[in-house]
């Protein structure tokens, strides 16, 4: 015999007659459409499945929301058509055919060949070039730059390479990891080369100002996608939902009005999604998303393989007023509240979320400074505080209760967002 109890918060219930008819019967007279009977029911019965069935419902109408896009593809004739260079670039006077090949520099293809034949060609190992520009890419996306400073053009045009031996080195250990992109990161990462400090020696800055060979860390500051996503997992705000349909954090309202007639609507979500990673977020090349072109994202109008670097203005107010990031920074003061009453152990455990590091003597007693000032402020005029915690546009609802101290913590973790330090690799 098997008992089966629940804890439902439901009380008890007359069974229906005709589960209440099966549960009369011995079990082994029982025959298979009655036991689906009984388990449906108890199924039915139980919040935990209840709970779970209206997820699962839940996701399947989100999946039925998303519709496939149409992409054109190509598919090879039977027999390949002739192609012949034109006389002057007149399409009524062909000359010379012309046959499939590759560079004349660059190893051959097999003859005959196809589009299979050059896929294999790009990865074959006497290929000069797929491996060396593969790993000089990664080292720009860690260092700033590539060992070939134009990412674009390893041709006649191009810059030589700082380091030749370390392009080739790397570009075997890619070809013999079997084009292992992982491996090859966590090598680089793992060099000292990585490891080292950005600061600056006036003696190594006389001899090497462009750190062409890294006698120090790289100093840059974060791309447009992990500014947000840093600031999202610092505040404890940041989803780690995967897949899906895009996304339509906040942005300004009426922006894609200004692009054009017939356009969808930005229908900016209300839930978990606002918060996903920055790479699921719609962007339209008419209306890009607005804080990204800030930061120097492209509008993908073309290839871009090396995005600007700039510094303005609009950046850092953009990090101050911007509400998606005016949202962060109080989830942030939201989050360092939890820790210790003790000033000096919250500003520390702040330091730890922004920056991984802990608060020098000297920044807890600037903070604290800032933590007094603001603290009296609010308490001498509590209608500021809703000006700030209470905005339209958030989304958040902070577990904190006492609204002036929240609000003094805010603009704590204001300044944390916004310093150079946690803005920057270095």
């Amino acid at each position: 015999m098997r008992l089966s109890a629940i804890s439902d918060p439901v009380g008890t219930v007359a069974l229906p007659q005709a589960v209440l008819s099966v549960l009369k019967k011995p079990g082994e007279k029982r025959n298979a459409k009655e036991i689906e009977r009984l388990r449906a029911y108890f199924l039915k019965s139980n919040v935990k499945f209840s709970t779970l069935e209206k997820s699962l419902a839940r996701l399947r109408k989100e999946r039925s929301t998303i519709k496939p896009d149409r992409t054109l593809v190509m598919v090879e004739l039977a027999k390949p058509r002739e192609t012949r260079i034109l006389k002057r670039g007149n399409f009524l006077a062909p000359d010379q055919l012309v046959r499939p090949a590759t560079p004349e520099r660059l190893p051959k293809l097999k003859k005959p060949s196809n589009r299979l034949d050059m896929a294999k060609w790009l990865v074959r190992r006497d290929n000069p070039l797929t491996a060396r520009v593969t790993v000089n890419r990664w080292w720009a996306e860690l260092f700033g730059g590539g060992v070939v400073a134009t990412l674009e053009d390893f041709g006649t045009q191009s810059e030589p390479p700082t380091h030749p031996e370390l392009l080739d080195w790397l570009a075997v250990e890619l070809m013999e990891s079997g084009w292992n992109m992982k491996h090859v990161l966590k090598v680089i990462v793992m060099s000292q080369a990585y490891q080292q400090s950005s600061r600056v020696a006036p003696e190594l800055l006389e001899k090497d100002p462009r750190n062409l060979f890294h006698a120090r860390a790289p100093r840059f500051r974060m791309d447009a996608e992990r500014l947000r996503d840093n600031a999202l997992e610092i505040s404890g705000l940041l989803s780690s939902k995967m897949y899906g349909k895009p996304i339509m954090p906040y942005q300004p309202n009426g922006l894609w009005r200004q692009t054009g007639r017939n356009e969808p609507k930005w229908e900016e979500q209300k839930d978990e999604n606002r918060w996903r990673r920055g790479v699921y977020i719609v962007y339209r090349r008419a209306a890009p998303y607005p804080s990204m072109v800030n930061f120097d994202a492209p509008d993908r109008s073309s290839c871009t393989v090396r995005r600007p670097l700039t510094n303005t203005p609009s950046q850092a107010l953009t990090m101050l007023n911007d509400p998606a990031y005016v949202e962060m920074a109080l989830a942030f003061a939201d989050r360092i509240l939890t820790e210790s009453r003790d000033v000096s152990t919250r500003v520390d455990y702040a330091f730890r979320l922004a920056l991984a590091r802990s608060a020098s003597p000297s920044e807890v007693t600037i903070l604290e400074e800032l933590i007094r000032d603001r603290s009296e402020h609010y308490r001498d005029h509590p209608e500021k505080v809703s000006a700030i915690l209470k905005n339209p546009k958030f989304f958040y609802k902070p577990k904190q209760k006492n609204l002036i101290e929240l609000a003094t913590w805010f603009h704590v973790a204001n300044v944390l967002l916004n310093l150079d330090e946690t803005l920057t690799r270095k």
